[in-house]
Order: C-alpha cells, then structure tokens, then sequence
C-alpha cells in the first residue's frame, strides 16, 4: 500500500472516530435537552391550565370552570386534557394518591408510562378552591412525535458526520496526491535514474517543505556523484593503462631473461648459415653440393625466423581479447618458447593434459604471460635443474569466500626446488615482493599473474611443503573451444 492510501485512511479514520464521538455525546446531549424542554412545556402548560380552571371556579363555578379543559381538547392539540373528580378513578391515576396529596399547591408531578404505542407522557394537577381540593387536571402526550423529533436529530447528525468523513477524505486524497504523493514519486523516478548511472536531469520541486528540501540535496548529491563519477572513471583508466605498462614492462623482462637461451639456438644456425653460404659464395662446393647447402641454410633461415616471430609475438602489446581459446595449445606455444632457456639450466619442460582440447574464455596472450612467469619462476627455483610439470584438467572447485562449487578449469606448475618458506607466502602476490638477489627478479612476475587471472574470473592457489617443492595452480571458468 502506497503512502498517500495510508495517510489518507489514517487522516479518515481518525477524522470519521472524532465525528462519531462528537456526534454520539452531541445527540444525546440534544435529545436529553428535548425531553427536559417537553417536560417542562408540559408541567408549565399544566399549571397554568390549574391556576386558570382555580380563578374562573371561584367567579363562575364548576361547570364554567371545567369548560376549559373542553375548550383544551377541542383544539386537538398532541396534549389531551382530562379533569379528574378528587381522589376519585384511581384507576386512571398513574401516581399514587400518597404522592398527590403531599404535592404543593400550584405544583405539578409528571410520569412516562410505556404503552403499545410507544410510550406516553403523564402530567397531574391538583386543584384546590378556598383551601379545598376539588380534583385534579391529566394531561397526556404521546411521545411518538418527541420520537420523532430525537430521530431527526440522529439522522441530521449521522449525515453531517458522513458529510464531513468523505470532504476530509477527499481533501486529504487531493491534498496528499499534490503534496506528499506527486513529489514523492519524481523523488523516486529521480532515484531510480541515480542507480541507473543517470545523473544530470535535475529534479525541481518548487514547494518549501521537507520534500523540496530533499530534492535539493539529492540534486546537490547527483552533482558530487557525477564529479565522483568522472573522477573515478579517470582514475580507473589510468590505473588501467598503468596494469597494462606494468605486465607489459614483466613481458619485456621476461623477453631479456629468454634472450641468453634463444642466443644459442640463434648462433648455431647462423654459423651453419654463415659456413654454407661462404663455401657456395667461394666456388668450393659442387653444383650438387650448392643444392643440398642451400636448403640447409633454407632450414636454419626457417628455424631462427620462427624463433624471432615467437619472441616479438610474446612481446608485442595486444588489446585483451577474451574469447574460448584451447588452453593446451597456449600451453605448447609457451612451453617451445622457453625450451631454450631451459635446456641451458638443464631443467626439462613436461606437459601432462588427458583432453585433446580444453578450453577456457581467456586472453590467449595474457594467459601466455601468467603461464611464462609461473614457468621462469619454476626454473629459477630449481638452480640444480629437473623437472618442471605443467597439468591441465577440468575440475570441480570452490572459490575462495564461496559456498558453492563450480567447473574450472585448472592449469598447474609444480616445480622441485627448495619450496617458499612459510613467511614469505602470504606476501608473494604483492608487486616488488622478491626473495631473490639483485638483478634475478623484479617482485612483478607473481602479481601481474594474480592480476591477469582474477581479470579473468578466476584465481590462483599455491602449495609449498618444505623442501618438496611449489605447486602453483590457476583456476580459469571452463568453456569450450572455439
């Protein structure tokens, strides 16, 4: 239930209560006034008929007298007259004799007394001339027509009150919609356009009260927001530009580090190329021997060119591009171009991978460059050489603060070096965090990798027991190949 309804059934109902106890106490009130009023006409209106019927009874006696109460009731007025002889037709008296005799002169005494019809109204008179009490006057009344007129004043009052519950309530619903439900929802549609990223547009509300106050702060608001916004968006570029220097800058160093390696696999073709070509180049081969040199050297062209391509290919920045990749096939690619490097520490590069092809939603390139900083790390942790095992399978795995599990898909790096001490582990990710000499590492290998993979929806869990060696393992959202 919206809130100009419930204001206005409050307002309405408290309204309508007040008028039901005002009118409640206001009628009673008036028919009790009523009643008095008719009761004191009728006492009134008695003693005087007896003061008269006293007067004209001493000057013109009884029957002159008495003619009075004939000439009252032919007028058929709603109080009917009757003379009653004395104590006589005590059957018709409707008060003891008792209480008649000690009434004063001049005095009256009223009774209602129920009858079928619905009640009727009793006035008794004693008359007295010369100090002897000659009768008495009744006056009677049936109280249908002061019924009525009580009936009246609780219809009248039941409509005025009815009357006054629904202007209230209609001037409530009009007042509540043009005050509290109008600018209450341009307050909301204003919100709702705020969490939707929508700041300009401001909201006018012209009306002074806590409504238009609060419009004004929520313009106010929208305009900080909208600096806010600004500011943190530039700030978000920057910090971007600055992550894609910073892998960047890694990729460049991780490219120095394989130069020493790819140096010899260069050299030997070119001084088998050199040699070839001079001994064509000087006449000393035979035109059959020219032949088979030529396509030597056509080979060691074609290996130190592959080389190079693998190299400026690692090297080169590219824009992120997320799309399903064969994972096992990244993996080949940066296995070949660090075989070099590591034949020259005599460490072996081994892959391990049960599915032809397992794919992720990745950035081929960026994934390349986590899987090479984990791998050089490997080999820079294993001084004496061995074996590096690069795994990939599917797993069903649970995120670090989640509840739940989910298909990853994990690619693992376990080297056999002398492990991370338990110290340094929970350090390991932050940027220049080495423990390695000067000149080895620059601290950016193992953040850029953590960065890399949680832009991608994944993350990265590390195993290390003394001197059994690391495990490093990356958990990508599984996805299929393109």
């Amino acid at each position: 239930m919206k809130l100009v309804p419930k204001l206005t059934a409050a307002f309405v109902a408290a309204t309508f209560a007040v008028l039901v106890v005002d009118g409640y106490v206001r009628v009673q009130r008036e028919v009790t006034v009523l009643r008095a009023d008719r009761e004191r006409d009728h006492a009134l209106l008695g003693r005087s008929l007896g003061a008269a019927i006293a007067a004209l009874w001493r000057t013109g006696g009884r029957a002159e007298a008495l003619g009075i109460v004939d000439g009252v009731n032919a007028r058929r007025g709603r109080v009917h007259v009757r003379w009653v002889e004395g104590a006589g037709g005590a059957d018709h008296v409707h008060v003891e004799a008792s209480t008649l005799r000690e009434i004063a002169p001049g005095e009256s005494i009223t009774r209602i007394v129920a009858t079928g019809a619905g009640g009727e109204r009793f006035t008794y008179v004693p008359i007295s001339v010369a100090g002897t009490p000659e009768g008495m006057l009744e006056l009677s009344e049936l109280l249908a027509a002061e019924e009525e007129a009580a009936h009246r004043i609780v219809v009248d009052t039941v409509t005025t009150t009815l009357a006054l519950a629904l202007v209230s309530g209609m001037l409530s619903v009009v007042l509540g919609f043009w005050f509290v439900g109008r600018p209450v929802g341009a307050l909301s549609r204003k919100a709702r356009r705020i969490g939707a990223g929508d700041f300009a547009a401001p909201l006018d509300l012209p009306q002074k009260d806590e409504l238009g106050h609060l419009a004004t702060e929520m313009n106010a608001m929208c305009e900080r927001l909208a600096k806010a916004y600004d500011r943190i968006e530039d700030e978000t570029a920057a910090r971007i530009a600055s992550v894609e220097q910073l892998r960047h800058a890694d990729r460049l160093i991780t490219v120095g580090k394989l130069a020493s390696g790819i140096a010899h696999e260069l050299g030997t073709p070119l001084n088998v190329v050199t040699a070839r070509a001079q001994m064509i180049a000087s006449g000393e081969a035979t035109a059959a021997e020219a032949g088979d040199y030529a396509r030597v050297i056509v080979e060691a062209s074609g290996r130190m060119t592959k080389i190079i391509r693998q190299l400026m290919a690692f090297a080169r920045r590219k824009p992120a591009d997320k799309v399903p990749r064969d994972v096992r096939r990244l993996a080949d690619e940066v296995l070949e171009l660090l075989r070099p490097l590591a034949d020259k520490k005599d460490v072996r590069l081994e892959l391990h991978c049960n599915e032809a092809e397992p794919s992720a939603t990745v950035d081929g390139a960026e994934i390349q460059q986590a899987m090479t900083n984990l791998v050089v790390n490997a080999m820079q942790a294993m001084p004496r050489g061995g074996v590096i095992d690069v795994s990939i399978e599917h797993e069903s795995a649970q995120p670090p603060g989640s509840d739940h599990a989910s298909p990853y898909l994990c690619v693992s790096v376990r080297d056999h070096g002398d492990g991370i001490a338990p110290d340094h582990l929970p350090h390991i990710f932050e940027p220049f965090f080495t423990t390695k000499d000067v000149g080895e590492g620059t601290g950016l290998g193992l953040s850029v990798t953590h960065g890399i993979v949680q832009d991608h929806g994944g993350w990265i869990d590390v195993q290390s027991e003394g001197k059994e060696g690391t495990v490093f393992s990356i958990y990508l959202p599984a996805g299929k190949p393109a």
